[in-house]
């Protein structure tokens, strides 16, 4: 491991992570693959451009990647175990132009810190699924909300409107994470700044960042989340999504202390 006080080479600065008015639009550089594959694992294809110039393409329809116990297919990165810290350890940046190409009526995150185990914290989802939470919160109507959904001290779940995108539109997307202040703000189609925050409940459990595609799917017959991928195939036919990806340009992560 190397100097635990300094922070990658290739990021933006650390500074004041939970506080610094950063504009989430302003990208310029990006984290090099080498850095990025150091750091994450990959989950379904490998999703780097050629030649790499900080984009990246994920599709889960394309990977069909399993994970066991998940809600429908996936092709993320996600950070590798043995670099995987506690909330209050944490302090980590990711920045990026996120373009979704979706069919009406798809739902997917596109990125999350979730702990060790099955529960999540922090959640980011591009969705056209009827939800009174979202700006627009229709469903099947080419018009995508982007909802954050944050676990706080309390333990309950908050939900925060960020937007809406229809397919094909980027969005600037940033998520400050700094020892368990947690921060999501989006800069969509519209010039419109929003932001979601909130401090997560401690724990010691270890934490980790993921970002791509994670394409929502429930039991055709009963509206329920299921691990079946079977059953994820059929509500994907039935709701006609038969192709889809996401892209990531400009794609900036940076954590402060012990690097690979």
């Amino acid at each position: 491991m190397k100097n635990a006080a300094r922070s990658l080479a290739f990021a933006l600065p650390l500074a004041s992570l939970a506080t610094a008015p950063h504009p989430v639009s302003a990208a310029p550089s990006f984290t090099p693959r080498d850095a990025l594959e150091r750091l994450f694992d990959v989950e379904g294809k490998t999703p780097y451009a050629a030649p790499y110039d900080g984009t990246l393409h994920f599709s889960a329809l394309d990977s069909k990647y399993d994970s066991g116990h998940g809600h429908g297919y996936r092709n993320e990165l996600k950070i590798a175990g043995k670099l995987r810290r506690s909330a209050a350890q944490t302090r980590e940046h990711f920045a990026a132009r996120v373009t979704p190409q979706l069919p009406d009526g798809a739902k997917t995150i596109v990125a999350q810190y979730h702990v060790e185990g099955l529960d999540t914290i922090v959640k980011v989802y591009v969705q056209d699924t009827a939800d009174r939470q979202g700006l627009d919160g229709n469903g099947d109507n080419g018009v995508f909300d982007i909802l954050v959904r944050m676990l706080g001290t309390d333990g309950k779940e908050a939900t925060t409107a960020l937007g809406t995108v229809r397919s094909g539109q980027p969005f600037d997307l940033d998520i400050r994470f700094a020892g368990g202040d947690a921060r999501v703000a989006v800069v969509g189609p519209d010039g419109v700044r929003r932001e979601g925050h909130t401090r997560i409940k401690p724990d010691e459990r270890a934490i980790y960042f993921k970002f791509g595609d994670y394409l929502q799917a429930l039991d055709p017959d009963t509206g329920k989340h299921t691990i079946s991928s079977a059953q994820w195939d059929r509500y994907y036919a039935a709701k006609r999504i038969t192709a889809e990806h996401v892209a990531f340009a400009n794609t900036v992560f940076e954590r402060e202390g012990d690097q690979p």
